[in-house]
């Protein structure tokens, strides 16, 4: 398994993303989407010092863990967002975690030694 630690800063995701692209060799849109929601949101919502990604890819299944010390955020409990009717009702923002949710394949999470540890398994 290979690591990358990262400043919970934004323009820290060009950074990540050159570094899961080393891993997979070539790009894969679905696992870009990923990346991007999981690593915004924790750069935006959770007050961390550092995130910490853990990548291992054995074929076809890409196994990325997002590690971070702050606000304890279990994703999996957040509530899908009501989808809107028409494009004029939808609103921006909050279908960050629920796009994730749908991509991957499995999502996994646990909080220990005051650590946020959210494990995302996608075939590809």
């Amino acid at each position: 398994m290979n690591s990358i630690t990262l400043k919970p800063e934004l323009q820290e995701l060009y950074t990540l993303n050159e570094f899961i692209l080393n891993e997979l060799s070539e790009e894969n849109l679905q696992v870009d989407l990923i990346v991007e929601e999981i690593f915004v949101n924790i750069v935006n919502y959770s007050n961390t010092d550092f995130i910490t990604v853990n990548v291992e890819y054995e074929k076809p299944e890409l196994t990325i863990e997002f590690v971070d010390n702050g606000i304890e955020f279990n994703p999996l409990l957040n509530e899908s967002p009501e989808t809107p009717k028409n494009i004029e009702d939808a609103q921006i923002g909050g279908l960050g975690i629920f796009l994730a949710k749908e991509l991957a394949d499995e999502l996994e999470y646990h909080y220990e030694n005051n650590e946020n540890h959210l494990i995302i398994i996608k075939n590809v």
